[in-house]
This record gives C-alpha cells, structure tokens and sequence, in this order.
C-alpha cells in the first residue's frame, strides 16, 4: 500500500469547468490536495443542468466514481430531509466509501446523508462547512418574490436547520468563513480553513497601470442578493456622483436595466464573456462591492483583490477583521462617494499591490490550505486510524 496520505471527497456536483462560484472552492482544493501528495478516491454527483462527468479530474483522482443525482417530487414534498441532501442518497456510494482507505471529506451539507449511517462514524469525517446552509435558504426566501419557490426555500431552510444536528457525528469542521466558527463550534473541532481559488490569478500589472476612469460593481446579477445590491448604487450612490459606474455581470433583469436607464453615467454590461470581465476587474479604478446578506464568502471579493485596484466593501462582506486590512469598509453611502472621489485621483502603485498580496497569500494561497487539512487529517488519524 502507498505512504500517501488518504482521503476519500465526496463532492455535491463535478467541479470542471468551474464556471459558478460555489464549485470553484470544490475544483481547486481537490487540485491542492493532489498536488500536496494526497491520495484522492473522488466521489462525485451529477445531474441534468449541470457539469456531466469531465475526463479532466482523473488527472488528481487515484479513482474516480460518479453517481446520478436523482431528484423527485416525492422527496421534495414528502421527505423529512433537506432536498440537497436526500436526492443525494446513493447505496453504492456507501460501499465504496467503506471499500477505500482514508477520511471521508463532506465537501458540503449536500454531501452528508450518510452521516445517518452510524458505521461511518468510525471512519473519519471531515465536513466542508461553506456557511450556514439554512441561514442562506432563509435569506433567499426573503429576497424571493415567486410564491412557490419561497415556499421551498422556506420549507428548505426549516429541515436543513434540523438535519445540521447530524454534524455532531464529524471529527472535524473546515469552516470557509471565519465569522461561522462560533455556530459550528458547537458541533464538533471548527477550523478556519479560506475558500480555495484559482491562485495562478495576480493581477495583469499591464491592465492595473496607470488611473481607471471607472468604478465597478459585478457579479451574478440573476442572484437577487446581487441585483438588489446593484440597485443600491444606483438609487443612494450613483446620484451623489460623476464618476462613471459599470455595473456587470450575468442576466440583468428588465427592471434593473430600467433603473439605470435615467443615470448618464452608469452603464450595465450584460453577461460579459469571462476575459472582458478580467479586463474591467483589473482597469477599474475603484471595485465597489455590497452585500445585504452576511452570508459565506463573496468570491467576486477575492477576485478584485488579486485583480483589482482600489477596493470599497460594505461591512457585510467583512469576514471578521480579514478583508478591512486589504481594502475600504465603509457602510454610509455619503462616505463611500466621498471616499471614491479620493481615491480616483489616486493611483494603485505597485507597492502597494506588492503590500496587498503579501496579505492575502498569508492567508488565501492554496497550498497554505491544503497543508492545513493534511495537518488536520494527521492529527484526526491519531484518534482513528484508517
């Protein structure tokens, strides 16, 4: 049998291409596991709508099993359980987990129905926490406007909030967010371990020359939680003023390209291709980004801060005191337009992105990470070898 180090992951959905912002933390800790010497035995769901399995991840798989998501209406009206959990019931996933050496990594609540089965409780658990799974459920239903869906995230968030009890059977938490270790604390061992990203990504230091002429705000605007933040500028920032703002990102509704229609000086870029994304990332004079909703980690966040100049955040993206020391956090809306007045006369020096990556790699370089959940899994083997 090989020296290496074991572990079984299971993930919620394949995670190449990595072209959404949950499953970006999935590929590339797998990644970073694999080039830290792990070995990995993946398991992985796929279902309709999304990745199909991808030949691309045997490249970091000692094995590599794939089971079908099966979704229904019985499990989504009848089941105690929370959907994403239940319609992620496999029996052979069971036997393989118990037929691999190593650790179970539950690369998410989606990832924990056989955390029911008591023999796994003897092999190990590791539980990815990416943040208070009925929490987010709650903060979506609040933004949902279509009776029938805020009636599932309701109900969602009601049975996720009961399942989360079963973590008490983990050895272990990996907590994404700093700010969620005292909930999960209560559970089991809680360690801050940061999202895993595409950390080949520092900045194009050509595109981030010179001063921008723009302020920018992006991300997925199909997500409420987004749109409503974009609307926010709109109606309490752009009219104090005359700077140019660039709203960008993916499927605008009709109401907010209506909102922007009457403001001269902001423009909405709908659906940019990835590369003109990086472009606005890394010219942009000032990335403003708001949240309403404390929830996780914004990944849009952790890509201006490796592509962008300067950066203003409210205090709902904060994650503990982590990202004032890296960037502006400022709540009234009269302070971030004066702020961004300053700093659009002030040019993003090289110093001081040197200064800013020498913070951010302390914490969020992915071989950091992953050395810290080997320690994890060393520490965890002495208590239950595998």
């Amino acid at each position: 049998m090989s020296d290496r180090l074991q572990l079984n992951i299971i993930a919620f959905d394949v995670p190449y291409p990595a072209n959404y912002g949950g499953i970006v933390d999935v590929l590339f800790k797998l990644k970073s596991l694999h080039a830290a010497g792990v070995s990995i035995t993946y398991h992985c769901f796929y279902y309709k709508g999304h990745n199909p399995p991808a030949k691309e991840l045997e490249k970091y798989c000692d094995k590599l099993f794939y089971y079908e998501r099966k979704k229904s209406l019985f499990k989504l009206f009848f089941s105690r359980l929370p959907y994403i959990v239940t319609t992620r019931n496999n029996a052979e996933l069971l036997i393989n987990l118990f037929a691999n050496p190593g650790p179970v990594l539950m690369d998410g609540i989606q990832c924990t129905y056989w955390l029911l089965h008591e023999d796994i409780h003897h092999k190990g658990i590791l539980f990815r926490a990416n943040n208070i799974e009925h929490e987010y459920y709650d903060s979506l239903a609040n933004e949902e406007k279509n009776l029938l869906k805020k009636w599932y995230l309701r109900s969602e968030a009601k049975k996720l909030r009961n399942f989360e009890w079963q973590l008490r059977h983990a050895d272990a938490i990996l907590c994404v967010a700093k700010q969620d270790i005292p909930h999960f604390e209560q559970y089991s061992k809680t360690y801050h371990i940061p999202p895993f990203l595409d950390d080949s990504e520092h900045g194009d230091l050509q595109l981030m020359s010179g001063i921008g002429d723009f302020v920018l705000f992006q991300g997925n605007l199909s997500v409420r939680e987004n749109e409503k933040a974009a609307e926010h500028i709109i109606q309490s920032i752009a009219p104090l003023t005359k700077h140019k703002i660039i709203i960008a990102g993916k499927d605008p509704s009709a109401s907010l390209l209506k909102s922007a229609e009457n403001m001269k000086h902001v423009q909405i870029i709908a659906s940019p291709p990835q590369e003109k994304m990086a472009e606005l990332i890394g010219t942009a004079q000032v990335n403003l980004l708001m949240t309403f909703q404390q929830t996780g980690i914004k990944l849009k966040l952790l890509h201006a801060l490796q592509s962008g100049k300067h950066i203003i955040i409210n205090s709902k993206m904060e994650d503990g005191d982590i990202f004032g020391q890296m960037c502006e956090v400022i709540d009234d809306s009269k302070e971030v337009v004066n702020r961004i007045d300053q700093l659009m006369q002030i040019e993003f020096s090289p110093a001081m992105k040197a200064e800013r990556d020498l913070k951010f790699n302390a914490i969020y370089a992915n071989d950091k990470k992953a050395n810290q959940i080997i320690e994890i899994m060393a520490e965890l083997a002495k208590r239950k070898p595998y």
